[in-house]
């Protein structure tokens, strides 16, 4: 172990390469931790119209408006979704899937 840490310590190349792989993990989780944050709050935000208005879809332009969060990102966070499906009719809405 030692000799790996005196290896990557003394060769700025290793360094490099190591610190990046260390950036890219960070940075992965935390993408990860914001998609997750954002998707619970869109699902939420679709739930909660659902059992209070007779609204069955909801569109990008609502969820962004109601979440704060920016349209392309509803979209993007929306089609990713398990519980969430796209309107065949309206591709810019979007209803829960029981």
């Amino acid at each position: 172990m030692t000799e790996a840490l005196q290896f990557i310590s003394n060769n700025s190349l290793a360094s490099t390469l190591v610190a990046a792989a260390i950036l890219a993990i960070v940075g992965g989780v935390w993408k990860w931790n914001r998609d997750r944050q954002d998707s619970k709050k869109i699902f939420d935000f679709m739930l909660k119209s659902k059992t209070e208005t007779n609204f069955t879809f909801r569109s990008t332009e609502a969820i962004s408006s109601h979440t704060k969060i920016s349209e392309a990102r509803v979209a993007d966070l929306c089609s990713k979704h398990s519980k969430i499906k796209r309107n065949e009719k309206e591709k810019q809405s979007w209803q829960i899937v029981d």
